[in-house]
């Protein structure tokens, strides 16, 4: 199966159309077997992300490649919640169904971007079984909120099935100063609570829908 994605998977969407025909050398940076992990963007990547107001700190690009036996991806965004334990806010799905994709896998691109109101896009290219975007809704922006910080996967990960993976972290506080985070943390969700807002995105495959 060809495992080289041309620019326009890379980016949310609303910029497919624009970025399709800027793509020209491609390096082939997709997952290993049973692995997610970071795709590594070109130079010129870069500049086109920059041009469209993506950076690496506020969008992020993985590649996928699933166990054979996994015929469904669950990204889910999770907020943590006032007793220390994460409240779910969405949970969209893209899954393999019918016979005639029972030769498929689970792989390709996953895009996630995160905006000042908080909300978070995601978009998902499999190969041969189409994609996916979804949205969180905004949150009410605080005047107050002066500190930001977040953790995105950097390190490859092996995928196990039905085992959630914590793709990102993100924590807003209007105090003066933040921790750092670390992706682990999302599973000690008790560490976290010291900021005003702290959002994990996981992202789980499983046998079933």
């Amino acid at each position: 199966m060809k495992r080289k994605h041309p620019l326009w998977f890379l980016l949310p969407l609303a910029l497919l159309l624009p970025l399709a025909a800027c793509s020209s050398q491609e390096p082939d940076t997709a997952a290993q077997e049973n692995t997610i992990a970071p795709y590594t963007l070109t130079q010129r990547e870069r500049t086109l992300l920059d041009a469209f107001g993506h950076t690496e700190g506020t969008a992020q690009v993985l590649s996928f490649q699933a166990p054979a036996e996994a015929r469904c991806l669950t990204i889910q965004t999770a907020q943590l919640g006032e007793d220390g334990q994460w409240e779910v806010v969405s949970a969209p799905a893209i899954a393999l169904l019918g016979e005639d994709q029972a030769d498929l896998s689970l792989s390709g691109l996953f895009t996630l971007s995160r905006a000042d109101n908080y909300a978070l896009t995601f978009h998902i290219v499999c190969d041969g079984a189409g994609g996916m975007t979804s949205q969180t809704d905004p949150l009410p922006l605080d005047p107050n909120t002066t500190m930001h910080t977040w953790a995105f996967l950097t390190d490859p990960q092996t995928i196990q099935l039905d085992q959630p993976i914590p793709v990102a972290l993100l924590a807003y506080d209007s105090g003066t100063s933040m921790s750092s985070l670390n992706l682990q943390d999302y599973f000690t969700p008790e560490n976290l609570t010291g900021p005003d807002l702290v959002q994990a995105v996981t992202v789980t495959f499983s046998e079933t829908a």
